[in-house]
């Protein structure tokens, strides 16, 4: 092979592999989500105007809301009155948003008229 066809190649190869979206292909963090359900309302009005104040501190922090209430059609078990999921980029945004001192209040606040479970779960990377 002489060596004018061994620099194209390797010209060619180098090329490929510089243009090529894989080679600068980033690792992104597994998405989290924050998961609540609402057992049962005491004050329906008291806790509605509670959670007001929770969108703007999540999307503070990078949250998106995937469900918002809706229509739950039952599975195994009884269902909660209420379903919200929160996604978020990453295990550690959900946590600074769950700790955030605005988020904890509105929480605090919420649960005064509402029996919530909730829980953050780390989702399946890309």
């Amino acid at each position: 092979m002489s060596t004018t066809v061994r620099c194209l190649t390797a010209l060619v190869i180098t090329a490929c592999a510089l243009g090529s979206p894989g080679s600068r292909a980033q690792t992104k963090p597994a998405p989290a989500y924050w998961i609540t359900e609402t057992i049962e309302v005491m004050d329906q009005a008291a806790f509605l105007k509670a959670i007001k104040a929770v969108p703007p501190i999540v999307k503070a922090h990078g949250g998106r809301y995937i469900v918002l209430g809706g229509k739950i059609v039952p599975g195994v078990g009884s269902p909660p009155s209420r379903i919200t999921i929160i996604a978020f980029d990453s295990l550690e945004a959900a946590s600074a948003w769950y700790n955030d001192p605005a988020a904890v209040a509105a929480r605090t606040e919420a649960l005064k008229f509402a029996k919530v479970r909730d829980s953050t779960v780390q989702g399946v990377g890309n």
